[in-house]
């Protein structure tokens, strides 16, 4: 009856150990989809930005605290569970910086947590990881050799430890039961590491194809009618002035016939630099279609808008445009329109047709020159 018990005791720890691992991957796999979610919009690496570098080990090491909430007792005083996993993952990913934070606030979690005697070695045993982390970043490159190398490394330390805190017949089993959870663990993380990294880059691609022009990398149609739009709704509320520019290049089509198509977009290449270096860095430039372009100037009136416009004028008039086989650059002269919001019996969902009509007297005024509604009047 003895040996029955004990034989239906140790089923029942083997069970909670088991079911103890699967609520800690559980939760490392959520968390790990939030944060990517949430955090890392462009991949975490050593030259990531420092407020990145903070905000990942802060984030990790919380999900660490969350893991510590979820322990598996042992004995009276000892317990395992997966907080090492996110200290390998910013080891992995992160370099020493976020390594280092994610260590320090799961030491000070386990300290607050319980103070025996087996929370020294378990925050020996974080300073060591953290510390081989670092190590590891540095001399290995390859992301899965990295990992590998981390659970290899906190394995041994934690047989070490184990081996202390535990007798014999107990330490080399939880030994063996925590390398393969702890490999387990690792490999599912890091997987969900590296593919949601490749996810949120290839989102971030195409969403920046779906508002970029592909030839001059402005702002397209699609986002101009999208943040004309947002101003056409937020602007009236507040009062605030807008202005819009309606640009396109004069005789262009005489370049394309005598240059070809190719040195037409070269044209539309160095037109465009121009334009952003003439606006403002608050304003927001597009190519519309073809040679025409446009230029929402925010918190911009009519007087301020026909200075930066004529500004753009010059600039263009003035800029030579190197074109591929031909000896000597070549000069172009653009025609802008001027809408500007508030005007005359006129709301900010008509800015487009003013400039628009204004873009059109220019080009009936000899080109070469900028024209707001009054002189269309």
């Amino acid at each position: 009856m003895h040996s029955f018990l004990r034989a239906g005791k140790h089923e029942v720890v083997e069970d909670f150990m088991l079911s103890g691992f699967f609520i800690n991957i559980t939760i490392l796999i959520s968390f790990i989809y939030l944060f990517h979610r949430l955090l890392y919009k462009t991949p975490l690496s050593t030259s990531s930005p420092v407020k990145q570098k903070l905000a990942a080990g802060i984030a990790s090491g919380f999900l660490g605290l969350v893991l510590l909430v979820y322990t598996i007792p042992l004995n009276e005083t000892t317990i395992i569970d997966l907080r090492l996993v996110p200290v390998t993952l910013m080891a992995v990913f992160g370099g020493w910086m976020p390594t280092l934070i994610t260590g320090g606030i799961l030491a000070f979690g386990r300290l607050l947590m319980d103070f025996s005697m087996s929370s020294v070695p378990a925050i020996l045993l974080l300073g060591l990881s953290v510390g081989s982390g670092a190590l590891i970043h540095a001399l290995v490159q390859n992301v899965w050799q990295r990992a590998g190398w981390m659970v290899l490394v906190t394995n041994v330390y934690m047989t070490l430890l184990l081996s202390q805190l535990l007798p014999f017949d107990k330490w080399a089993a939880a030994a063996l039961f925590y390398s393969f959870a702890s490999l387990l663990g690792t490999a599912i993380a890091v997987y969900m590491f590296v593919h949601l990294t490749q996810v949120n880059q290839m989102f971030n691609r195409y969403q920046y194809q779906a508002y970029r022009d592909n030839l001059t990398t402005l702002y397209n149609q699609r986002a101009f009618q999208e943040l004309l739009g947002q101003a056409a709704e937020e602007y009236p509320a507040s009062n605030r002035p807008l202005s819009l520019l309606v640009l396109d290049i004069d005789y262009f089509k005489q370049i394309n016939d005598t240059y070809g198509h190719l040195e037409g977009d070269m044209v539309l290449k160095q037109l465009s630099h121009v334009i952003v270096a003439s606006i403002r860095p608050d304003d927001v430039a597009f190519r519309i279609g073809g040679e025409e372009f446009g230029m929402i100037l925010y918190d911009c009136d009519e007087t301020h808008a026909l200075t930066i416009a004529e500004r753009i004028r010059t600039d263009v008039a003035r800029t030579p445009f190197i074109l591929s086989g031909q000896p000597a650059p070549q000069f172009i002269t653009v025609s802008i329109g001027v809408g500007s919001y508030p005007a005359p019996e006129k709301n900010v969902h008509a800015l487009y047709e003013l400039a628009d009509q204004a873009l059109y007297q220019a080009k009936r005024q000899g080109r070469n020159c900028v024209c707001s509604p009054e002189s269309v009047s």
